[in-house]
């Protein structure tokens, strides 16, 4: 009698299990699995060219992350959505469930992480370090001296990261968004060194090739200054996804793909300015 309550005893336990896991929700490759079954990957992207934006002409979306955002689908073998959406709404509209993805150049971020999950980088964006040609400076240890003078347009971290960074140096803010204009201060001599991210120093020297050609980079993009992992997010829970997602990545980046369409979609940029 003993043996038949224990027998019964775990035949409950079991059950429990059972029903346990058939109610609990699921987490491992559902949303591959609803993706292909909807035949639609539809991802989240705010305007910011060329990363991702409309078309001039035809309003349609293109860019950078729209070119992989493509290549994944191909893979999953579904058509392309893209939900557009403004970089104050993006993250609550993924957590909403109105996209299986946010495809845009996202800062990952610790804060970020808390309510979404980071794939891996596809990029790392940060800092070059550029000086006038004439200065004499050709190390980032000559910085930090108050007989250097960083320029950098007013309000942005291209004027603050140069005061945390170098405290002794001289940092004067420019009032206004052409680039042209504060690098311009240090291609004449009246500025020392500035900052400025890799597309947007590949962007000068397409379309100032001579303002650029006075100019000497310190650092390679194998050393940027204060770099930040370029990511995509997903809802958190979806570790198959993720998984998919993040090899995709790594076989983007270990081919060059990455920097052969970044330096693309620039280059398109520069010719439409």
């Amino acid at each position: 009698m003993k043996q038949l309550m224990r027998i019964l005893g775990l035949f409950k336990a079991l059950l429990v299990i059972a029903v346990a896991l058939a109610a609990a929700p699921s987490f491992a490759g559902d949303l591959v699995k609803e993706i292909k079954e909807r035949g639609v990957f539809r991802v989240g992207m705010a305007e910011s060219p060329p990363w991702q934006s409309p078309n001039p002409t035809t309003g349609k979306y293109e860019g950078f992350n729209v070119d992989l955002a493509e290549q994944v689908a191909k893979v999953l073998g579904v058509q392309l959505e893209i939900v557009p959406n403004t970089w104050a709404t993006i993250i609550p509209g993924l957590e909403a469930g109105q996209y299986d993805a946010v495809f845009a150049n996202l800062f990952a971020t610790p804060e970020r992480a808390i309510v979404v999950d980071f794939t891996e980088p596809y990029f790392t964006y940060g800092f070059h370090v550029i000086v006038n040609a004439k200065s004499g400076i050709t190390t980032m240890d000559n910085l930090n001296s108050p007989e250097v003078t960083f320029v950098g347009e007013s309000g942005t971290v291209e004027e603050s990261y140069p005061k945390e960074l170098y405290p002794q140096a001289n940092v004067r803010g420019v009032v206004t968004n052409d680039i042209a204009a504060w690098i311009g201060e240090v291609a004449s001599g009246q500025a020392d060194a500035a900052f400025i991210d890799p597309g947007t120093l590949r962007l000068l020297q397409l379309r100032s090739p001579a303002l650029a050609s006075r100019l000497t980079v310190l650092n390679g993009e194998d050393t940027l200054v204060k770099p930040v992992g370029l990511a995509y997010a997903i809802r958190p829970g979806e570790q198959h996804f993720l998984n998919f997602l993040n090899t995709f990545i790594r076989d983007v980046v270990r081919n060059g793909e990455n920097v052969k369409l970044r330096d693309k979609w620039f280059e398109e940029l520069a010719k439409r300015s």
